[in-house]
């Protein structure tokens, strides 16, 4: 689901408030700690992680080429950048925002630290859910919710996985766009 409201931005200003409010609502409700310190180190970090989840990403496209055939790899990724051939400014601002502010705060900064980094995990996956086109690239939503995660164990501050998963958000809208031009030629 959170893939399609991307393309609309004040739906995705509503779900970011949603998502973030109800995220501040439970960590506060929880008594849970919450640390979101800017350094040097966590913005490393944060975009250390972003690097590693786009070259996983790449890892996995690359692992569909050897296993399904490039032209599966290839309608596969086509199949999610359709819904960003074109992404202005606005869009890829607003969609690195979103994950960063609204997912994060939610999933690791309230649910992962309630009920744990596998049913954060999980939740973030369902958050995913995608038509049946783009169903298997939802299931992989689930391993960045555990590098998600994992960065935000290690680290202890949520700015890490919230750079990681803006500029990874990011990245893909401008890839998505790329790939697109690339492969209406």
């Amino acid at each position: 689901m959170l893939f399609y409201i991307k393309r609309n931005s004040f739906l995705e200003l509503l779900v970011m408030l949603l998502l973030g409010v109800t995220g501040v609502w439970g960590i506060h409700a929880k008594h849970l700690p919450i640390s979101i310190e800017p350094s040097a180190v966590a913005v490393g970090l944060g975009i250390a992680g972003a690097i590693w989840l786009g070259l996983w990403t790449l890892i996995v496209q690359w692992g569909y080429t050897i296993v399904k055939g490039r032209p599966y790899s290839e309608q596969l990724t086509a199949s999610l950048a359709k819904y960003y051939p074109d992404p202005s400014l606005t869009q890829v601002l607003l969609g690195g925002l979103t994950a960063a502010c609204g997912e994060e705060i939610f999933f690791r900064g309230f649910v992962q630290q309630w009920l744990g980094l596998i049913v954060a995990s999980l939740l973030f996956m369902v958050a995913h859910i995608g038509k049946k086109d783009i169903r298997i690239v939802s299931y992989w939503s689930v391993f960045q919710g555990l590098y998600l995660g994992v960065f935000y164990i290690y680290s202890k501050n949520l700015l890490v996985p919230m750079i990681a998963h803006g500029l990874f958000d990011m990245g893909g809208m401008l890839y998505f766009r790329r790939f697109m031009l690339r492969f209406q030629a």
